[in-house]
């Protein structure tokens, strides 16, 4: 016969293993996938070892508070049904996870953007205060982070060019601060297959840069 604490201490291990590369947070499927029946999610939540983020998403309450939760949350709302993040945090989401050192300094917006693929489907309403773009990212324009990801450097500057919702001044002085803190090599810039338009524009920001 099972011994029900040995079979409890397992369903456990297997969240918490789960939810360690997720900042603790983690879905309701998550949860039945590792042995915790439907029934019991309002138990937890009720008993403060869970906490109930979202509709369908949870946060282990063991482990410490990180300072953008919603970074981590919308990441597993992007999920398809196979349990597969499709989201990425992109334009100028990324750029300010990229040009700040703090992770949430007051002059970054709360407003979240997010690249998902064109066939990206979701019952319900899109999450109040993340925009959604569509696009087809490879793998190659894709950095993972603890509990969520984002597009690379060049992609996120590319972005907004593309978008062009940005003073040019300010972006231009944004993509050379990056460039400074090496986050951008100049051989990236020069060898990557970048539409003329957008590299024309390129070109004009990084005048300064090319001539030291």
């Amino acid at each position: 016969m099972q011994n029900p604490k040995r079979s409890n201490n397992e369903v456990n291990r297997r969240l918490h293993s789960v939810a360690e590369g997720q900042v603790g947070f983690f879905t309701a499927k998550q949860a039945k996938n590792a042995g915790f029946s439907e029934s019991s999610h309002a138990y937890h939540v009720r008993e403060g070892h869970w906490a109930r983020e979202s509709r369908g998403i949870y946060r282990l309450t063991s482990f410490p508070a990180v300072l953008r939760p919603e970074l981590a949350r919308w990441h597993l709302w992007s999920m398809d049904r196979t349990g597969r993040a499709k989201g990425v945090y992109s334009h100028s989401t990324a750029l300010g996870l990229y040009s700040t050192p703090e992770p949430n300094p007051p002059d970054i917006s709360p407003k979240l953007e997010m690249t998902v693929p064109k066939n990206f489907r979701r019952m319900g309403a899109t999450p109040e205060g993340l925009t959604l773009h569509y696009a087809e990212l490879p793998e190659s324009d894709i950095v993972a982070r603890n509990g969520y990801r984002l597009t690379t450097p060049l992609r996120t500057i590319l972005d907004l060019v593309a978008a062009d919702t940005m003073p040019r001044e300010e972006l231009s002085k944004t993509l050379l601060g990056i460039l400074e803190r090496g986050l951008i090599g100049r051989e990236q810039v020069e060898s990557a297959r970048i539409p003329e338009a957008a590299m024309l524009q390129l070109e004009a920001m990084l005048v300064g840069w090319k001539k030291r």
